[in-house]
């Protein structure tokens, strides 16, 4: 093959022997496995979304269904069904778990740590894309949505394959690589809908703006490209808009694209800088790198395309996320493979000039960044000891002392000038913080997650008492998700009322200033089942919960069906 026009900056590794080279990709897959898989099993889902996804596989498998997702029976339109299908993998090969449907987030994030390797290694060289790939797979963002039963970690394994074609079309036309992205684009739309072709998009234009390559554009074979990505998402997108009856069009675009636009859906809005701010601590201890490493590539833009392009991947998606309302830390995902690769490439140019990190002011800020951010995560863990029940003490304490040693070890490394030790302490620091947070910490609170517990109970006292569980103001997903099936939904006296008519008897989970309503209602025979007090995440606080049966009254006359909402 000719000589490319875009060589690696830094050239190959000599005299590395080829079972050397073979192995590291072995071994970087097996910390991003063992980091995404820990504690899946021992930990359940996390509201809201988690419970969302995996019941709906769940209820799709009930039903033979591959078209039309449902979430406690009703149809849920909010992303296309890609994620649905693979989900339904990882639970037959997991089974209906959370370990199960964890499995196909777990395994897209090892798959974007490998690419991220291949990609570091032909753009600049091995030692880049080794420390690339170790940054990724301890960062703490990445470990999270790799073990999320959700989109996220999917979608950017898509997409960093779609950056990975277009790197390579710039080097040389090709026919695969063309194909290869298309299909990428086609299923990331499959995945999360209209946003991966947008993050993709926007990189590409602050991409060119910047100096990055534009060849892999004009050899992106547009005509057929799109006719085949046409190929790969029409057929479910016109099977689920007749069987929905436009409706699906009508909330995936209008509710979950162009009203999360415009507005903070779930009241989760953001300030300007939003995620510059929070990218410091999800993408912690990599993240102290950034400032240095984006000056770098800015100052080089010129010299090299390569820099343009990944400042493009890096920024591009930051701009349109800044101008989306509604704000949450993992819309950036997609664009933190770019930040690893310039961390990396910054910590490869100080080895190679063997210069200390703290010789340039934004170095300096750096090292500032390592200790202070740690400094304030280490905050929060003491003040858990102290806050949280006893049995997350030990863990707490524990992620403690190693957060301080390590990062206190790797700072003093990096003041004497040995950076490449100091990133491989943090590495090690990392990788031993998500071990333990997934199979220590997180597996200890499961006996305070309310939800999990209600959803459980709901299935002892539906088998004890005969009687059919009903939601009405707790509604949270996970209870849905560990009831095993669908559950009727109240929100006044009329529905309630018919429930029991129905069933004969219904039991539900109500907060204590709700029971003396239920009590005052004379039509009722309400028998106390049972007190819960545990702590609900969503809302960031501790709550109680009564169990009660509900039967009629049968001395009292049955009036007209209430339609006011209970209180």
């Amino acid at each position: 093959m000719a000589p490319t026009s875009l060589p690696p900056l830094f050239g190959p590794e000599a005299g590395v022997p080829r079972g050397r080279r073979l192995l590291e990709p072995v071994l970087i897959g097996l910390l991003a496995l063992t980091l995404n898989l820990a504690g899946n099993g021992r930990t359940s889902l996390w509201d809201r979304d988690e419970p969302r996804y995996s019941a709906c596989v769940r209820e799709m498998r009930a039903r033979g269904d591959w078209i039309r997702p449902t979430f406690n029976g009703e149809p849920r339109y909010h992303k296309p069904i890609l994620i649905y299908w693979l989900m339904r993998g990882g639970v037959a090969l997991g089974g209906d778990n959370p370990f199960g449907c964890r499995l196909v987030s777990s395994l897209a994030g090892v798959g974007t740590c490998l690419l991220v390797r291949a990609m570091g290694r032909r753009m600049l060289g091995p030692r880049v894309g080794t420390l690339a790939a170790l940054m990724l797979a301890t960062a703490p963002i990445m470990v999270t949505e790799s073990k999320l039963a959700t989109t996220d970690a999917t979608l950017t394994f898509w997409l960093v394959g779609a950056q990975f074609c277009l790197w390579e079309l710039a080097r040389r036309p090709s026919r695969r690589l063309a194909a290869g992205f298309w299909a990428l684009i086609a299923l990331a739309t499959l995945t999360k809908g209209p946003v991966g072709a947008a993050m993709i998009a926007v990189s590409g234009v602050v991409s060119w703006w910047w100096g990055g390559p534009t060849a892999c554009w004009s050899r992106l074979r547009w005509r057929w490209g799109l006719s085949g990505f046409l190929l790969v998402v029409a057929p479910w997108l016109v099977t689920i808009g007749l069987v929905s009856h436009g409706e699906f069009f009508r909330f995936a675009i209008g509710e979950q694209v162009i009203h999360r636009v415009a507005s903070g859906m779930e009241q989760h809005t953001g300030y300007p800088g939003y995620y510059l701010v929070t990218t410091l601590g999800t993408f912690h201890p990599w993240s102290a790198l950034l400032p240095a490493a984006l000056f770098g590539a800015w100052s080089r833009r010129r010299e090299h395309p390569l820099f343009g392009f990944l400042l493009g991947w890096a920024v591009g998606p930051l701009v349109l996320l800044e101008c989306v309302q509604t704000k949450l830390v993992h819309y950036y995902l997609p664009a933190i493979p770019a930040c690893a690769l310039l961390a990396a490439w910054l910590i490869a140019l100080v080895v190679k000039e063997g210069v200390n990190l703290r010789r340039w002011p934004l170095g300096r800020v750096g090292v500032g960044l390592l200790g202070g951010t740690a400094v304030v995560l280490l905050v929060g863990l003491v003040a858990g000891t102290s806050m949280l029940p006893a049995s997350l003490r030990s863990p707490l304490l524990f992620l403690a002392i190693v957060l301080a040693a390590g990062t206190t070890y790797a700072i003093v490394l990096i003041v004497r000038g040995l950076t490449e030790r100091a990133v491989g302490s943090l590495v090690a620091t990392w990788a031993i913080l998500m071990l333990a947070m997934g199979a220590w910490l997180l597996p200890a609170a499961e006996p305070y997650r309310t939800p999990r517990i209600v959803g459980e109970r709901f299935a002892a006292l539906a088998k004890a008492h005969g009687a059919q569980p009903i939601l009405h103001s707790y509604q949270e997903p996970s209870v849905i998700y560990a009831y095993g099936h669908p559950l009727p939904t109240v929100r006044n006296w009329s529905q309630v009322k018919k429930l029991v008519l129905r069933y004969g008897a219904v039991t539900t989970a109500v907060l204590p200033r709700e029971l003396s309503a239920f009590l005052a209602r004379p039509e009722y025979e309400v028998e106390r089942l049972g007190h819960l007090t545990g702590y609900n995440l969503n809302k960031g606080q501790c709550e109680s919960l009564e169990f009660i049966l509900l039967r009629m009254n049968p001395s009292v006359r049955l009036t007209h069906l209430e339609q006011s909402p209970i209180e």
